[in-house]
């Protein structure tokens, strides 16, 4: 059996699947996002942005490393403007938790090359 490569289309929907779950999760009333371990929420930051990088370089299909770092730059900027509205649905925007976005972020698209180096 041979595993076929997603097309563009799964791809972009499992990008807005999980911008629409990281986005509605980071927007959440404070108290809807249950007691998250101190630190926990960093990691969660990382893997949700993450995720969204992940299958953004997967549905762009460009491998170089400008083509990457605007994937990353671009989900970054997600996360940074999703931390600016924070305020607005009565939780604290963290400059931490923006960069954990961006750490988030790199490490999708590197794990999509890497994924693709096979």
């Amino acid at each position: 059996m041979t595993r076929a490569d997603p097309t563009a289309r799964q791809w972009w929907t499992l990008a807005a699947v999980a911008t629409a779950v990281v986005v509605a999760g980071s927007l959440a009333p404070g108290a809807a996002t249950g007691g998250v371990p101190a630190g926990a929420d960093k990691l969660l930051h990382g893997l949700g942005y993450g995720a969204i990088a992940f299958f953004v370089a997967g549905a762009r299909r460009r491998r170089s490393v400008r083509a990457l770092a605007g994937v990353a730059a671009a989900v970054a900027l997600l996360g940074a403007g999703v931390e600016v509205l924070q305020p607005l649905a009565g939780r604290a925007a963290s400059p931490l938790d923006a960069l954990a976005n961006l750490v988030g972020a790199v490490a999708g698209v590197l794990a999509y090359e890497l994924s693709r180096a096979r």
